[in-house]
């Protein structure tokens, strides 16, 4: 058969009502050209890939005529031997084994595309909400300007661990209440109080570390159950609390920097074993508070060791490690952290535990900040109890003046 027999022949087909019977006849008619011509891959192209691969359509052709007793004796089957040697249970048997085969790299293909378009829909979904949040900031009334009018020391430097406010979350119990009202008077204590401590120290920058859980997410069952909104609302609630609180805190000191990493609570996906780091919306409140501040001095430290972990080194030479903390263990910290950045590790930073402490390992700190939202109903059905409050550690040359804020406000 010519190429032109071949294409006319293919003509006499409809390619949008294809049946299994045609595909056969089509494939047979394609053995036909000689060797040179034949291009199973275009082929299947243009008859709208009814096959994973050309060479798929060819082995389906020829395992179809060896079913039927037409394929050629010169052409071999997976063994050596020709088909006219094998018996018709040999042949069928081997039939069997490739379509497995077959079917198993199927399988394997449509896993893997699945994975892809996964993470691609979620990119998507990123960058869909970052478009929306770009266009929603131009609309929101710019923050007052605030300035720093005290006076400096070159040697003073302030660290304030920022964490834990479950945005979203509602209690109510004997012990805490919370609720966003509650949440916002929070804040303002501790803005008032970071200022008030900064300013009295002379303190030149201030390093404010965003440990995560700002929203209370969708994680747990409990978690969806306690919440009076839903993730959206608690993003844009968390946002725009966060980023008015940075705005104040200019008044503490003229250099202020901010870091983030990502936390347990803000994954998109509930599932653990599921989810990947990088889906998350703490990254997307990141994203807002920079628009929404890029008219401030606020500095945003992009630069971290990763989206989960972040390293900066204090006027002291001293290397302070940061984390949320809900894939760290505080007594393994110094040598897991010395080992992973190659450098000397002096302080480390976490949230997560809502449970304020400080751990000494010789000449290594660990600082487990409190949280904001107070006993939640998993705190409490553990017997974990311990008012809300925040941490900023002020480093004056040598010593260090630990101030644990304490933000019990309770209506």
């Amino acid at each position: 058969m010519t190429q032109l027999e071949f294409t006319e022949f293919l003509n006499k087909y409809d390619e949008d009502k294809l049946t299994d019977d045609d595909l056969f006849e089509i494939g047979v008619a394609h053995k036909e050209l000689p060797l040179g011509m034949r291009n199973w891959s275009r082929l299947n192209e243009q008859l709208g890939m009814p096959f994973l691969g050309g060479e798929n359509y060819r082995c389906w052709v020829k395992n179809r005529l060896a079913r039927t007793g037409e394929l050629p004796k010169n052409i071999k089957m997976l063994s050596n031997r020709a088909v006219d040697e094998l018996s018709e249970k040999e042949i069928s048997s081997e039939l069997d084994g490739q379509m497995r085969e077959l079917y198993k790299q199927q399988v394997k293909t449509r896993d893997a595309l699945n994975a892809m378009r996964r993470v691609l829909r979620e990119e998507a979904r990123l960058e869909d909400f970052k478009s929306l949040i770009k266009e929603s900031v131009q609309d929101i009334t710019k923050f007052p300007i605030v300035k720093y009018e005290g006076s400096t020391d070159e040697e003073t430097e302030a660290v304030l661990l920022l964490s834990d406010l479950h945005i979203g979350v509602e209690i109510n119990n004997f012990y805490n209440k919370y609720n966003l009202a509650i949440a916002r008077k929070r804040v303002q204590k501790l803005i008032y109080d970071v200022v008030r401590y900064c300013t009295h120290n002379n303190v030149q920058r201030l390093n404010v570390l965003g440990l995560g859980d700002y929203c209370q997410g969708h994680i747990h069952t409990s978690a969806r159950l306690e919440q009076e909104m839903d993730v959206i609302e608690q993003i844009m609630w968390a946002s725009e609390i966060i980023a008015d609180a940075l705005n104040q805190l200019q008044a503490a000191a003229p250099e202020v920097l901010y870091y983030s990493v990502t936390d347990n609570h803000s994954r998109m996906t509930a599932s653990l074993k599921e989810s990947i780091e990088a889906e998350n919306y703490g990254r997307l409140i990141t994203f807002y508070l920079k628009e929404r501040l890029k008219d401030t001095n606020i500095v945003f430290v992009d630069d971290t060791l990763d989206r989960e972990l972040g390293m900066l080194q204090l006027h002291t030479g001293e290397y302070c490690v940061f984390s949320h903390g809900h894939h760290d263990n505080i007594t393994s910290m110094f040598q897991n952290m010395t080992a992973c950045t190659g450098k000397i590790i002096s302080y480390a930073f976490v949230g997560h535990y809502h449970c304020e402490k400080v751990k000494t390992f010789n000449n290594f700190k660990v600082y487990v900040n409190g949280s904001i939202v107070g006993v939640d109903q998993y705190a409490f059905s553990k017997r974990l109890f311990g008012k809300p409050s925040q941490t900023l550690l002020i480093f004056d040359g040598d010593n260090v003046i630990h101030h644990s804020i304490n933000l019990d406000i309770q209506e």
